[in-house]
């Protein structure tokens, strides 16, 4: 019988479908208290989080987020090395789409977003990677959706947006969560046979 932390791995479900509810301020501490018992290098504890429930301001990061795409698209031969995958049409396609798009599909109109930044030494991604997985679980055990926003790291393209969130000089953005209460759970996507993912060594 499982136990409910496996459970809870288990059914989590990334949302991209939020209900208008706000998340009570209480919920959300909530959430980022179990982020920060997450492990870390020497009990670093290297994260900072910046939340964001200002539904305008989060449509504004939404689109600064289309405006960094477009740029990146209309250079991307400068942008490939540091992009390679930039290399791959149906990427491209993608993107294409993401930018031009009239819709929030960056942020998915959630009511929250946590960004979590720190600075970049050794080991604290891998920190900031531990502590976002825990908001998204504990997140899901009290009821609330979250998805994790790979695209909000082009916000660090530009500094007075980064300057406007309140990050700090040197420090980076680890992980970005947009959370609010589901309006549609999609259904488990099939998991690749354990075969076939581990290799015992005796």
């Amino acid at each position: 019988m499982e136990n409910e932390i496996i459970k809870c791995i288990k059914e989590r479900r990334s949302i991209r479908r939020f209900k208008d509810d706000d998340i009570p301020e209480e919920i959300i501490e909530e959430i980022i208290e179990a982020a920060r018992y997450a492990p870390s290098p020497e009990n670093r504890q290297p994260w900072r989080f910046i939340v964001v429930t200002n539904r305008h301001r989060i449509k504004e990061l939404s689109n600064e987020v289309k405006k960094q795409i477009k740029r990146i698209l209309k250079n991307k031969w400068r942008w490939k090395r540091k992009y390679p995958e930039l290399r791959e049409n149906d990427l491209l396609l993608f993107l294409r789409a993401v930018a031009s798009s009239s819709k929030d599909i960056i942020f998915y109109n959630a009511p929250a977003v946590i960004f979590i930044i720190t600075k970049p030494f050794t080991f604290n991604i891998e920190a900031c990677s531990c502590a976002a997985q825990n908001i998204m679980l504990a997140a899901w055990s009290l009821g609330v959706g979250a998805c994790w926003i790979g695209f909000a790291k082009f916000l660090e393209l530009n500094k007075d947006v980064m300057e406007e969130l309140g990050v700090p000089y040197g420090y980076t953005i680890a992980a970005c969560i947009a959370m609010g209460y589901p309006a549609r759970v999609p259904k488990a996507s099939p998991r690749k046979p354990l075969a076939g993912t581990i290799k015992w060594i005796d």
